[in-house]
């Protein structure tokens, strides 16, 4: 505010921090039009709570082994809080199969996500093998889905995938319906070791501040839309979201101290 800053760039906490306290110290950013934000899923309700005050929501994907950016909604071409945007200058984009085979087609389809470019990591520092296959693809460890309009979607990490009677869960997905509530402020499912299944979904909520919400009205919108074996078999409710140093919720944290069967 006393700088008059225009555009701003951050993760979603760092601006869902930032809004909460906005809103309890009374303060306005009448300069501030437009904000990027990365590195984490967009929270459709974090988002809306951003265009309520003006501000213009700018999505976007990358990395550090791109250089960082991968994908970014053009100036006033924004969209939903799903959408990471289209592929930089640069920068190809392509879904395979848990094999590794490209999939086919590649439009609207979810599959493992692999990047192209001259400002692709080539290999790691001290490493003396390809961090790339035969044809220059990189593994981002992402799942994605590409639009029929050639917009990216981020849909989950693969290592954060729960198997679970040997089939899979994509925590992304639950957290992506858990946090469209406007009584949550940040959500994360983890897998917890389980004797029958393997592993099951375990929900893990901070609420808004002086906000409260039932176990039922949390899940409802899980049971409506998805499989009864991907609906939480809890909630554990917290009072802050761990963080790592990026900003990002830390779900190693998390399944280390809630992961346990």
């Amino acid at each position: 505010a006393r700088e008059g800053v225009t555009i701003a760039v951050g993760v979603p906490t760092v601006w869902l921090g930032s809004l909460d306290y906005l809103d309890e110290a009374g303060i306005d950013l009448p300069t501030l039009k437009r904000v990027m934000v990365g590195g984490a899923p967009m929270n459709a309700a974090l988002m809306q709570r951003m265009e309520d005050r003006g501000i213009a929501v700018q999505t976007s994907w990358g990395m550090t082994e791109l250089s960082p950016l991968g994908t970014a909604t053009p100036p006033g071409d924004m969209r939903t809080a799903k959408s990471a945007g289209r592929p930089a200058i640069g920068i190809d984009l392509l879904l395979k199969d848990a094999a590794g085979i490209v999939l086919e087609p590649q439009r609207d389809v979810e599959g493992h996500l692999f990047c192209r470019g001259s400002s692709v990591v080539s290999r790691y520092f001290g490493q003396s093998e390809s961090a790339t296959d035969a044809e220059g693809w990189f593994s981002t460890g992402d799942l994605a889905l590409i639009t029929a309009g050639g917009e990216l979607q981020i849909t989950g990490r693969s290592k954060d995938l729960i198997k679970s009677g040997g089939e899979w869960i994509n925590p992304a997905a639950i957290e992506a319906l858990i946090g469209i509530q406007p009584d949550v402020a940040q959500a994360a499912v983890i897998g917890r070791s389980d004797a029958k299944w393997g592993e099951r979904p375990v929900l893990i909520v901070e609420l808004e501040k002086d906000h409260s919400i039932s176990d039922d009205a949390l899940l409802a919108p899980v049971r409506e839309t998805m499989s009864s074996w991907w609906v939480p078999d809890s909630i554990i409710r917290i009072d802050e979201m761990p963080l790592a140093s990026t900003g990002k919720i830390d779900k190693m944290r998390l399944r280390n101290e809630f992961g346990a069967g």
